[in-house]
C-alpha cells in the first residue's frame, strides 16, 4: 500500500467517476483502475461497487476513506510544519478576530509586531467573524489563533483585555442629554439585542442578571451593526461594544454605579502542533498585550 494508492483512492472516492478522477489527478484512466484493482486486492476487500458505468463506496469503503482522510490529512500537516520548523522569522500566521476589535486593536497590534524587524518576513492570513465561528474554526485546523470574547474549556486561553461596552441610544432620545443613566431608567425601554446565539448576548444578560433586570427586548439580531441600525431606526436602546458605525448613528450613555465590560481572549488548541512564526507571534501577543 503507497501513499500514491491512498490519494488516488480518496479522490476517486469523492468523484465516483473513473474519467473524472483520472483526469483531476492528470493520470490515464487505466493506471488509475489498476492502481485501485491492487489496493483492493492487497486489503482482499472491494472499496467499490460497480453499476455498469457507474461506481460507488461500498460499505468497507465508505468505513476506510474516513482513516483514509484522517492519514493524509495528519501527513499534510506534517508536510506543513517541515517546511516551517527550521525558522520562526518566516510563515504565514492564520489570526482570527471578533468584528468590533478589526478597526484598532488588530492594526495596532501588526503595527506594533512589525516594528521589529525580524517579524517583517510573516505574513497574516486575517480572518473576521462572530466568537462562536471562531472557536469552530480552530477546533478544525482552520485558524491558528483567535481573540474571542469568551473562553472554551478544550482550548487554551489567556485573557488579553477588558473590553468597554457601551448603551447606545437613539440620537433624539431622551436619555442621549444626561451624563449618566440609572438602571431603573432602562426597565420599561425597548431593548435591541443580539440572538442567543451571541457570546455578547450571554454577556448582556448576565450584566442584567447581576441587577436582577430582565430588559424588554423588541427584537433581535444576529450582529453589532444591525442591532446599531435598529436602535438609529428609534426601534429600541441596545448594549454593545465600540465599532467603527456606531458614532455616526447613536449616542452613548453611561449606565450610573454598572461598569459595562467584557473579557477579551487569545485562544489557540493547545495540544497540536503550532508553527514557529504562529508561536512567535502568540507569545509577542501575550507579552505586549495583556493588560
Amino acid at each position: 500500500m503507497t501513499l500514491q494508492q491512498l490519494h488516488y483512492f480518496r479522490v476517486l472516492a469523492k468523484v465516483e467517476n473513473y474519467t473524472k478522477a483520472a483526469g483531476i489527478l492528470h493520470i490515464a484512466q487505466p493506471s488509475l483502475s489498476y492502481s485501485i484493482s491492487q489496493l483492493e486486492s492487497e486489503l482482499n476487500i472491494k472499496l467499490f461497487e460497480r453499476h455498469g458505468k457507474k461506481i460507488k463506496l461500498s460499505n468497507p469503503g465508505e468505513l476506510f476513506l474516513k482513516y483514509v482522510e484522517k492519514s493524509l490529512d495528519i501527513l499534510d500537516e506534517g508536510t506543513i510544519m517541515l517546511k516551517t520548523v527550521a525558522d520562526s522569522s518566516m510563515g504565514e500566521v492564520s489570526l482570527g478576530y471578533i468584528y468590533s476589535i478589526s478597526s484598532k486593536f488588530i492594526p495596532e497590534m501588526i503595527k506594533k509586531f512589525y516594528e521589529n524587524n525580524s517579524n517583517r518576513l510573516i505574513k497574516f492570513s486575517l480572518v473576521q467573524n462572530l466568537g462562536e465561528q471562531l472557536i469552530r474554526d480552530l477546533k478544525s485546523n482552520k485558524i491558528q489563533l483567535a481573540f474571542c470574547p469568551t473562553p472554551d474549556k478544550s482550548l487554551k486561553c489567556v485573557k488579553i483585555f477588558s473590553q468597554q461596552l457601551h448603551l447606545i441610544v437613539p440620537k433624539k432620545h431622551p436619555f442621549s442629554q444626561r451624563k449618566c443613566i440609572e438602571i431603573s431608567d432602562i426597565i420599561d425601554e425597548p431593548f435591541v439585542a443580539l440572538n442567543k446565539s451571541s457570546s455578547l448576548r450571554s454577556t448582556v444578560d448576565e450584566i442584567f442578571a447581576r441587577y436582577n433586570f430582565s430588559p424588554k427586548i423588541v427584537f433581535e439580531a444576529e450582529e453589532c451593526n444591525a442591532v446599531i441600525s435598529f436602535v438609529s431606526l428609534n426601534f429600541g436602546i441596545s448594549i454593545v461594544p465600540e465599532i467603527p458605525s456606531m458614532n455616526k448613528h447613536v449616542n452613548t450613555v453611561k449606565i450610573c454605579n454598572m461598569p459595562l465590560k467584557r473579557e477579551i481572549y487569545l485562544c489557540w488548541i493547545d495540544d497540536k502542533y503550532l508553527s514557529p512564526a504562529a508561536i512567535k507571534t502568540r507569545d509577542f501577543i501575550i507579552e505586549n498585550f495583556t493588560v
